[in-house]
């Protein structure tokens, strides 16, 4: 296993994590800053792709300085950069084809990292999506019988579902494996920067019909990842496990909220979104050394206040999500709030496992956490300026 402190040199194929690592931050920096150089070819992001791609650097800054890791900070940072420039890529492009186009090279340069699970295992999920979003786009486009552009709705929707390893496609976990590698680059990084970005590219060009299908299928698949994520993540015999599944929760409340097409809904899929990069993805890179080293489970302060944070609970991140989705989901059918009610419930139950599961940290992987706690105390008293600023 490679030492934290280990140079970059000592890592295979390290001219080319540094080549990735340059490129990606090249990118980032001049999508971010597109606004303010005179230069018109460059693309320009939404306000909330832009406050999502703030969030994505301000979480790689905070797990590569402080967080404890079992490879080399240099190649979290690499690897952090290259997803950072493909983030920033995915939100500026407006042609669906295109994102399809550069999904794939991800998914294909993702794959191409080392990880116990094979090249084609890794690369299968992303290329399937970056296929069916490329279909979907394909029939929306002809101009036919409406079947066509109702079935390209719907591959357009599970496309976005399977870029983030979500079910249906959830594939399997190992822990061992690096986080690069794992299902959180995916789920963490990629995927919300497609659902920052897709529906607003597809939707201005489904018919009502075509974009009731699209709508329906993110609603459909929200409630199925929530009811999976909530009781997987208490039901598992394995911590890693859970924490995918509560991965799988927070995207439930996000595909209800995108695909009621209200106000509140897209707000609080925005903040859990935010939530997912800024929060959740932190605190699983802190977890995963208790989950290698198998160290016994506590709880000190730090670690209630985390699980409280986990719940959803107020006044931190998750909570103003629960609240609009369900305003959202009241205005559009009441009936759809009773499982959104069950489900927040029942994640206090799985929270206390996941504090466990992040173990007893000191030093600066402990401030490290409680600037964590701090951002999502932030995602939870402000989230009129949050939403202010990704213009929801």
């Amino acid at each position: 296993m490679i030492s934290a402190r280990a140079p970059l040199g000592r890592i295979p194929g390290a001219p080319a994590l540094l080549g990735v690592g340059g490129v990606g931050a090249v990118l980032a920096v001049l999508i971010l800053a597109a606004p303010l150089l005179p230069v018109a070819a460059l693309p320009h992001l939404t306000p909330a792709a832009r406050a999502l791609l703030l969030a994505s650097a301000a979480a790689l800054a905070l797990t590569t300085v402080l967080a404890p890791h079992r490879v080399a900070r240099w190649e979290l940072l690499a690897t952090g950069l290259g997803a950072l420039g493909g983030q920033a890529v995915l939100m500026a492009l407006t042609d669906p084809l295109a994102i399809a186009a550069v999904l794939l090279l991800i998914a294909f340069g993702f794959a191409a990292r080392t990880g116990a699970r094979p090249f084609v295992e890794r690369a299968r999920g992303p290329a399937f999506a970056a296929l069916l979003i490329g279909l979907g786009w394909a029939f929306v486009q002809l101009q036919g019988a409406a079947w066509v552009g109702r079935v390209g709705a719907l591959a357009l929707a599970l496309g976005l579902a399977c870029a983030a390893g979500l079910v249906p496609y959830l594939a399997a976990v190992d822990a061992e494996e690096p986080a690069s590698s794992s299902f959180v680059a995916w789920t963490g990084f990629f995927g919300p920067a497609l659902a920052i970005s897709l529906p607003g590219r597809v939707l201005p060009a489904l018919p009502a019909g075509d974009g009731a299908v699209f709508g329906a299928t993110l609603v459909g698949l929200g409630l199925v990842n929530l009811a999976w994520g909530t009781i997987g993540a208490w039901r598992t015999a394995s911590d890693v496990e859970a924490w995918r599944c509560s991965f799988l929760v927070d995207w439930g409340l996000a595909l209800v909220g995108i695909g009621l097409f209200l106000p509140d809904g897209l707000a609080g899929s925005y903040l859990a979104l935010l939530g997912i990069v800024l929060v959740r993805v932190p605190l699983y890179l802190w977890a995963r050394p208790a989950l290698l080293g198998r160290q016994p489970a506590r709880l000190n302060a730090l670690n209630v206040l985390l699980a409280v944070l986990l719940a959803g609970a107020a006044p931190f991140a998750g909570f103003p999500v629960r609240l609009l989705v369900l305003s959202a989901a009241t205005q559009t059918a009441w009936p759809l709030a009773i499982p959104l009610v069950a489900a927040m419930l029942l994640g206090i139950v799985y929270s206390v496992r996941l504090a466990r599961a992040l173990g007893s940290h000191h030093g600066w992987a402990a401030v490290g956490l409680w600037i964590t706690l701090g951002f999502g105390l932030l995602l939870g008293v402000a989230p009129s300026a949050l939403r202010a600023l990704g213009g929801m």
